[in-house]
């Protein structure tokens, strides 16, 4: 078991005594009398403490608890002379102090590093983690770079309509002041007239402010999707086999929202709320200097309560994306192979496997929300604690007449406002580090270099049409350990039909796969008219060698986009020609619309499916085009014992 390291507690403790040492001595009568001398033997500690430490290189496991050892006893003196005023106790400096005031500041040390230990994530990323989301957040704003000027208007509008919330309180203040004294119908209706002035501007502002800001979000959310989606489609094969299509929805709808949300949606809500906090202290300093600084002890405990909140949000988040993703990939394998399931009375075995990522979202969920109960409940009560104080503090000022009760009445207005916005403040930074993290998965994927060979460049006007398969080997990524085909040599003539027949899994659709260039062999090359079929241009290549399978894809929209699918410019001419090469005239007749009838994949038999899919091939004039749309095979014979050959879901004939 490993000893844990003493050297930076003890090597503090001896520091610390030393500090103390030389400012109880004559560098002690140096420093100015009441609370200024106290913040200043602690900032003098802090320093001295750190520059020492630094020194010996033990800085690292305690550097993050010297503000609260040295500051917590300033800030409980001070805290103190501000509620109690005259009746408070002598200050005392720790150095000139007894032994308890010093334990006191190591009690709050250990008591603090216990809490962070406790409530602290398991696994969360601590080192390099602030570097890594600044850079997210730069890459975000340049993302939203082109909507420049929707963002200064909305922050103009922003900063108009926070002017005017910001000033509303005082005229309110300034009408109970009025009716609480003699009664002046000039100085009241002038406070009634600003009143309504400020709040009907500011609302206006804030309506343009709001409708700017979500139709920025839409753009960039469009944005951000069209480049996903367009990088998604540039990525190798293997990628898609290595990535679940559930997670990749996931990218696609939730993650690219959250993105979408930061800039135009947190960045509001933020600047928002820090402008509104900075106006409503200034205005707060005007009316009573002392409640406000005793309304600002608030700030420090619930930005390191929030702080610890935002750690475990961000963990669980993460966890809640992948498991939903997951449950969104079962329901779409189940659905997409409902035959399947039912070919294999799999019925409940589906629904276990979704009841069960679904209990795993619910537990997830739960862990979210009670987080987030405690958290509020902490928040409220430390809120209601500060509001007691506050008030008794407020009574002696009353009464000694230093504030008026017009004045803290627009205080505690004021108060209310500045400690909503406070939590908002903290609540939306920790959302901002959630969206960085959707921002991240996604940049992850933009980022992401497809494992394609260079481009290639070849597009001759004519083709004869040999292929040549040389000592051709390839395993596929996901299984690299059982190869598909091993030193596999053949030559496909022009003017012959060839068709392929073994076994299922003997490599057939592997064959069809590398000479359409989706694949790479792993050793041997594939030749078309003697060069690499990657040496040729990609949309050249296939609109000269084109497949039909076994089980065609339809995309949604009408038959003619199926036929023309890929291709620019077809004409009506050419789509009639390629439905009656496949024979699919009388299918094409049979539908409503014809040509124009839509959803052609959704409710379409099996052999239609594929007459459609071989009506698109003609118009691309391939050089091996299927030479008559696939019919149902015959029945097999019976069986021997040994399993039938299958056939090839493709047939070779090059164009005469």
């Amino acid at each position: 078991m490993r000893r844990p390291d003493l050297r930076p507690w003890a090597s503090l403790l001896l520091a610390d005594l030393a500090l103390l040492w030389l400012l109880q001595g004559p560098l002690g009568a140096l420093l100015p009398l009441g609370l200024p001398g106290l913040w200043l033997e602690g900032a003098l500690r802090l320093g001295g403490l750190w520059g020492l430490l630094r020194l010996g290189g033990l800085l690292g496991g305690v550097e993050a608890l010297l503000p609260i050892l040295c500051l917590v006893n300033p800030l409980f003196l001070s805290l103190r002379a501000l509620v109690l005023g005259a009746l408070s106790a002598p200050l005392v400096r720790v150095a000139a102090a007894t032994w308890a005031w010093l334990l006191l500041g190591y009690g709050a040390v250990g008591l603090s590093r216990a809490l962070w230990a406790v409530l602290s994530p398991p696994g969360a990323k601590a080192e390099g983690q602030g570097q890594e989301n600044r850079v997210l957040m730069w890459r975000l704003l340049k993302l939203s770079w082109p909507d420049l000027p929707f963002l200064v208007a909305a922050f103009s509008f922003l900063s108009l309509a926070v002017l005017g919330e910001t000033v509303i309180p005082y005229y309110f203040g300034r009408v109970i002041d009025i009716l609480g004294g003699d009664f002046d119908p000039d100085a009241f209706a002038s406070a009634i007239f600003f009143v309504c002035l400020f709040s009907v501007g500011s609302s206006l502002c804030a309506g343009c402010r709001g409708s700017i800001f979500t139709f920025t979000m839409s753009r960039i959310n469009l944005r951000i999707r069209e480049m996903l989606f367009s990088s998604l489609l540039r990525q190798d094969l293997p990628f898609f086999q290595e990535t679940k299509t559930g997670e990749l929805n996931s990218r696609l709808s939730s993650d690219t929202k959250l993105m979408s949300n930061w800039l135009p949606y947190n960045t509001n809500v933020l600047s928002r709320s820090l402008v509104k906090v900075l106006g409503l202290y200034g205005f707060m300093l005007n009316l009573s200097p002392r409640l406000t600084f005793l309304s600002l002890f608030e700030v420090p405990l619930m930005i390191a309560a929030e702080k610890v909140y935002n750690a475990r949000r961000q963990a669980v988040l993460w966890e809640i994306q992948d498991a939903a993703a997951r449950a969104g990939q079962v329901v779409r394998e189940s659905v997409g192979g409902l035959q399947t399931v039912r070919s294999f009375g799999a019925e409940e075995q589906e629904v276990c496997r979704y009841k069960e990522a679904l209990e795993r979202c619910r537990r997830l969920w739960w862990q979210r929300d009670l987080e987030q109960a405690l958290y509020l409940l902490l928040r409220r009560m430390l809120h209601l604690a500060m509001k007691v104080l506050l008030l008794n503090c407020a009574l002696q000022q009353i009464l000694a007449g230093d504030l008026t009760r017009g004045g803290l009445l627009s205080f505690l207005l004021y108060q209310e406002d500045v400690g909503d916005y406070m939590q908002t403040l903290v609540y939306m930074f920790g959302d901002m580090l959630s969206n960085v993290g959707a921002a991240e998965k996604v940049f992850r994927y933009l980022d992401r270099k497809p494992d394609l060979p260079p481009p290639g460049t070849l597009a001759p006007p004519t083709l004869q049409g040999r292929v040549n398969f040389q000592n051709v080997s390839f395993a596929y990524p996901s299984r690299p350990d059982q190869p598909a085909l091993q030193g596999l040599t053949f030559t496909l003539s022009p003017g012959q039909m060839t068709a392929l027949v073994g076994p299922n899994g003997s490599g057939k659709s592997t064959v069809a796969a590398l000479l359409q260039n989706l694949y790479q062999p792993t050793e041997g090359q594939v030749l078309l008219d003697g060069k690499p079929v990657s040496e040729y241009e990609h949309h050249y290549l296939h609109r000269q060698v084109v497949l039909v399978g076994q089980e065609p894809v339809l995309f949604s929209g009408s038959v003619r986009d199926n036929i023309t699918y890929g291709l620019k410019g077809c004409s009506d001419e050419k789509v009639l020609a390629a439905a009656r090469a496949a024979r699919a005239e009388e299918f094409i007749r049979e539908l409503e619309l014809g040509l124009d009838t839509g959803t052609c994949g959704h409710g379409v038999a099996p052999c239609a499916r594929e007459v459609g899919a071989v009506a698109s091939r003609p118009p691309r004039e391939p050089v091996f085009p299927e030479e008559r749309p696939p019919r149902r095979s015959p029945a097999p014979p019976p069986s021997t014992g040994a399993r039938p050959p299958e056939r090839c879901p493709w047939k070779y004939q090059p164009r005469l």
